[in-house]
């Protein structure tokens, strides 16, 4: 194995480990299962509102749009014949996944902190800098 492919693999991976390190700390910090509960029940009225489906979408082209100019520009390396539709969805896949893994870890976090604040977890932090300062 080159060098190079080393460091690719290396560094394909190793946010993976560090993700699952942080969820695996986090779910034993008092709390935390207040957090995942939290992240995985839907606020059903919240659903109705707009705003709530307009930041969604804008999450997901964020997400999505750095991937897909990869691949687009990757693509010219390729073969003629190369399965672009199993590479797309190969990149959706992990892509959500490392969405959904992320959810995880940073609610889990949350309910320790709503823990540690006593404060339920929609009063831990409001949008902006401040979540970041607080962690």
């Amino acid at each position: 194995m080159k060098n190079s492919q080393l460091i690719v693999y290396i560094t394909a991976t190793m946010p993976y480990v560090f993700l699952f390190i942080l969820l695996i700390r986090g779910l034993f910090l008092p709390g935390s299962i207040d957090g995942i509960i939290y992240y995985l029940k839907p606020d059903w009225p919240k659903l109705l509102e707009f705003q709530v489906w307009s930041d969604a979408g804008t999450q997901v082209f964020y997400s999505y749009g750095i991937g897909i100019a990869a691949l687009v520009a990757l693509g010219s390396y390729n073969q003629f014949n190369h399965n672009s539709y199993r590479d797309v969805i190969i990149f959706t896949i992990s892509n959500s996944f490392t969405s959904v893994l992320s959810g995880f870890v940073i609610f889990s976090v949350l309910g320790y902190m709503a823990h540690i604040q006593g404060v339920s977890i929609n009063e831990v932090a409001e949008e902006g800098p401040g979540l970041a300062f607080i962690v």
